[in-house]
């Protein structure tokens, strides 16, 4: 007797799924740094990043990506590590298929889904996912600065008369170096370690950070004029 598949259950649009964004990435320590700036990024322009760090009741991590993918309006998938002479971290492209997949197989609003391809140099991931010839990832040379101009740049438009313009990607990066010298002491409030934070408590205190920033104004102008004055928001 043939096996009968049982019925695909029913989906309800998240409440926050306009403002989930997906981020699909290595998660190892030399990525970490590059995937905090990504996410302060993301906060900073009001949206909530979302992962397959997060907590969640499900032993099955590929469930859990699933559903988190189902929840989020934007992606945000690094490619970078598909090097030449290295065996690839196929997950990423997996997850970007899925995602992609979702955007065209899903429900209505699944329609609406969007994503930002990422990588460190130009033009390498051809070499290894040749479907995606007509995409133009963007580039983050693996730094910081770099990443968060990338994401600054395709949220910008996104969010296009969704909200106040957005600051320079310049002054994205100064205000998340302005974090950084804080955020040992909003971790200390909380009884944590920067360095020993996990996804959901870097959320917390990158949240509490943006929270409190109308307490740091003077501080972010001075250093915006101190940037200006040495070239830095190019």
């Amino acid at each position: 007797m043939k096996a009968v598949r049982p019925p695909r259950p029913e989906r309800v649009k998240h409440v926050d799924y306009d403002f989930n964004v997906f981020i699909n990435c290595p998660f190892d320590a030399t990525f970490q740094p590059l995937l905090h700036a990504a996410i302060f990024t993301i906060h900073t322009c009001g949206l909530i990043a979302r992962c397959a760090l997060e907590d969640s009741d499900q032993n099955l991590r590929f469930s859990r990506i699933l559903d988190i993918i189902g929840e989020c309006r934007y992606g945000i998938h690094d490619l970078s590590r598909i090097e030449p002479g290295k065996m690839p971290r196929n997950n990423m492209p997996l997850e970007l298929g899925v995602f992609i997949g979702c955007r065209h197989f899903g429900t209505e609003y699944d329609y609406e889904k969007d994503y930002l391809v990422l990588d460190s140099k130009p033009h390498r991931y051809k070499k290894h996912i040749t479907d995606l010839g007509g995409e133009d990832p963007s580039i983050h040379g693996n730094t910081e600065k770099g990443m968060i101009k990338a994401v600054r740049d395709w949220l910008r438009s996104r969010l296009y008369g969704r909200m106040t313009p957005l600051p320079s990607a310049g002054v994205f990066y100064e205000h998340y170096r302005h974090f950084l010298t804080k955020a040992p002491d909003l971790c200390a409030r909380r009884t944590w370690v920067l360095e020993e934070l996990d996804f959901e408590e870097y959320v917390v205190v990158v949240t509490d950070y943006l929270e409190e920033a109308h307490q740091y104004r003077s501080e972010l102008e001075a250093i915006y004029e101190q940037a200006v004055a040495k070239g830095l928001l190019k």
